[in-house]
């Protein structure tokens, strides 16, 4: 069909911040365990299915270091099958009260979930409980590429000393390598915010790619899956469907495609939004649990008509179908030598928000395996596909994928004075360079989690203080005064381990 041959490279960044032992419900562990049920568990099983197709699922999987400790601990493992089986519960109490009223179909559905829940029950037991390790396996196998992020996903063109970007790429790097046995090549710019500059610390810190936010390479008006732009940049006349080599360094720049990202993510016309999809919104009163469809356009919850699990799954086939049609139209316009389409997405959307997203990526994974003009690649596989004598070198803009593209869903009005004290932390972690990096300047902390020990306490405290989802949370004012409150817990021993360690503040004053 004169179709040039296209690579088409998923990369799916898994985040969450430090929840263990802070709070259990509306805001903490049930974070984890949900998504762990929603997303992690499902992923494996289509990447696990597709294997004994011996079709490589291909996707590069990223996860952050403080989401793999959390993965891997013993009150994580615990947590979660007793969530599980909570669940259960649930929905035993849930057919009990449709029986009752009546409600067939929606007792019929209590069934449904039942069965999803022991199919994950089963497949954690089956893994020893050892998510991390499930990928692991499935990345030694060459399914999937692992890839990784900053220690906690601080936000690091805010941070204003390249000492504390560096703890963040190191002390990371250091906890991935321990858990996984892996030395990663892809780098998650967190929340894909960048700065110039940031490509040399990357770059050194041992990564070969990262991902871009489009408009940090084509310019023009940002297309951002949080909201709509009021801000324009003169567009560059570079195209996002290709790799580049950022500033003088040989870090790979992969840019997000935003045409296609936005069928994804777009809320006028992103697949999750099908009305045969599940509602993610409507949960049952008492339970929480969800047994209805979006149904409709609508806002009005209380309009939803129960889920139908056949047909959501067949519109998944559907939309994979769509995409591949996208993908292949797309590599026919394009001007690439070769062609590489970077789809990058948040993990949690794919069965957390979007409870048919992992069987849609499964379906495309096969569409693609069939296919003679397209391909599916990790972000190592692109760059071994590539040639890199031809790859252009650009400065790359300053940008993020937030709303504008730029800095302002994460440094604002209500979140400067986080930035002001992480300022100050700053300062005062600085002299403990070589105690925090060893004498080389490379030896991080590979345990600051759980690790013990007054050093330790010290990179886990600012790690944790400069995580980039408390400015968020603050943001969309989706999780009441808990990232304020977390945010200071972990400033406040922040500035209790310098003094500990004879360190002071940046005024001068003892911490």
């Amino acid at each position: 069909m004169g179709a040039k041959k296209a690579q088409l490279a998923i990369v799916l960044h898994s985040h969450l911040p430090w929840v263990m032992g802070c709070g259990k419900w509306p805001f903490g562990e049930e974070w984890l365990y949900e998504i762990a049920w929603g997303c992690y568990i499902p992923l494996i099983r289509g990447f696990s299915r597709l294997e004994t197709e011996d079709i490589d699922a291909a996707v590069t999987f990223s996860v952050t270091p403080v989401l793999l400790e959390q993965l891997a601990s013993e009150g994580f493992k615990q947590g979660f099958a007793d969530y599980l089986r909570d669940r259960k519960l649930r929905v035993e109490q849930d057919r009990a009260r449709f029986t009752e009223e009546g409600s067939t179909e929606l007792a019929n559905l209590t069934r449904w979930m039942d069965a999803q829940l022991d199919a994950a029950i089963h497949e954690f037991e089956a893994m020893d409980r050892d998510i991390p390790g499930a990928l692991v396996r499935l990345a030694a196998a060459g399914r999937i590429e692992l890839a990784t992020s900053a220690a906690t996903h601080g936000y690091l063109p805010l941070l204003k000393r390249d000492f504390s970007r560096r703890l963040q790429l190191g002390a990371g790097r250091a906890v991935f390598e321990r858990i996984t046995g892996i030395a990663p090549r892809g780098f998650w710019l967190p929340e894909c915010a960048y700065r110039p500059g940031l490509e040399k610390l990357i770059e050194d810190a041992g990564y070969a790619y990262t991902v871009l936010d489009s408009t940090a390479v084509e310019g023009g008006q940002p297309r951002s899956p949080y909201g709509e732009s009021a801000r324009t940049v003169p567009p560059t006349g570079r195209a996002a469907d290709r790799v580049y080599l950022l500033g003088d360094s040989n870090l790979v720049a992969l840019p997000r495609n935003a045409e296609l990202c936005s069928q994804v993510w777009s809320k006028w016309i992103g697949y999750p939004g099908d009305f045969e999809y599940r509602e993610f919104h409507r949960q049952n009163e008492g339970s929480g649990m969800r047994y209805y469809r979006v149904t409709d356009a609508r806002q009005d919850l209380g309009s939803k008509q129960p889920y139908r699990p056949a047909r959501a799954l067949a519109r998944a086939a559907e939309h994979a179908a769509h995409m591949l049609s996208k993908v292949k139209a797309l590599a026919v316009e394009s001007k690439a030598a070769q062609p590489v389409f970077t789809l990058a997405f948040d993990t949690e959307l794919f069965g957390h928000w979007w409870f048919e997203g992992p069987v849609f990526l499964e379906h495309l994974a096969r569409l693609v395996a069939s296919d003679d003009t397209v391909t599916m690649a990790t972000g190592s596989q692109v760059i071994q596909g590539a040639n890199m004598a031809g790859v252009e070198r650009i400065d790359a803009m300053e940008s993020s994928w937030g709303v504008n593209s730029d800095h302002s869903v994460w440094m604002n009005e209500r979140s400067l004075h986080m930035w002001e004290r992480i300022w100050q932390l700053e300062a005062g972690l600085e002299p403990f360079q070589t105690r925090l990096a060893g004498e080389s300047g490379r030896s991080w902390p590979e345990n600051p989690f759980c690790g013990e020990g007054a050093v330790n306490a010290l990179a886990r405290e600012f790690l944790l203080a400069t995580a980039s989802d408390w400015e968020f949370l603050l943001y969309t004012g989706t999780a009441s005064h808990y990232p304020e409150l977390r945010f200071e817990a972990h400033a406040s021993a922040c500035e209790r381990a310098l003094a500990a360690l004879g360190g002071t503040t940046s005024g001068g004053e003892r911490a």
